[in-house]
């Protein structure tokens, strides 16, 4: 496909993913986009049409959200944020490609695994056991915007019902991914060049949002996640090997 298709694409699988389509969808539209762009201008293109997908999530899932099972978490994520923008600014552009090759590789192994293995009994974290997942959603979120199956085992091992599961997911990340958004600026990751990109790629994220409303009932999802993973695997390993 030609270079100029992948940013669409992203922005239609953003939508698909918030709909709640195929569990790891949207950690394929950071490794998509960096393949056809700079690893630094995909993150930052990505960023503000996360902010705009979560918004939408958010009004659809209002004060049906759990904030107990993330207030703890959250504090851990916000210390990741700040390891990611060191790693971000420090490593080469290549090693940059590498790291997010190796985390969508990394997090794919977490959702395979939750999907085969679901714990019997309720998960009770501990405060630094909470304050550990945060830290890592966070690094991850901010290098590479994959922290979704992370969080989603965490709060799938404390049972959490689905409503209270997809509401919590969008206030943790609407807040999370907010807070990026001032060091991305300041580290030049977003800026007026990428922000009148994103303006073209906007309009997809409803209509990914539409697709995957009306896809979560005509098609089996577990068929779809598999071949998300398999998808997320491909551009993994030649983000990570090229």
């Amino acid at each position: 496909m030609p270079a100029w298709f992948y940013p669409y694409l992203g922005a239609f699988l953003i939508g698909l993913s918030k709909a709640g389509f195929a569990t790891g969808l949207g950690m394929l539209t950071t490794p998509l986009l960096a393949t056809a762009v700079p690893a630094r201008q995909a993150i930052g293109i990505i960023l503000p049409l996360l902010c705009f997908a979560d918004l939408i999530t958010l009004s659809a899932f209002w004060k049906k959200w759990r904030l107990e099972l993330i207030r703890i978490p959250f504090f851990g994520a916000l210390a990741g944020i700040a390891l990611g923008m060191a790693f971000v600014n420090l490593i080469s552009e290549r090693l940059l490609r590498n790291s997010i090759g190796a985390m969508a590789l990394a997090l794919t192994a977490l959702l395979i695994v939750r999907n085969i293995w679901y714990p019997a009994r309720v998960y009770r974290p501990s405060v630094w056991e909470a304050l550990l997942v945060g830290l890592v959603a966070g690094f991850s979120s901010t290098i590479s915007h994959g922290a979704g199956p992370i969080m989603a085992i965490y709060l799938m091992a404390q049972k959490t019902e689905k409503t209270a599961f997809v509401a919590t997911n969008a206030i943790f990340f609407t807040t999370l991914n907010l807070f990026k958004v001032p060091p991305y600026v300041y580290a030049g990751l977003i800026t007026p060049a990428t922000l009148f990109q994103d303006l073209r790629y906007l309009p997809l994220i409803p209509l990914g949002a539409g697709v995957g409303w009306l896809a979560n009932r005509a098609l089996p999802q577990k068929a779809f996640d598999w071949l998300v993973y398999g998808l997320l695997i491909v551009t993994g390993l030649q983000l990570l090997f090229a």
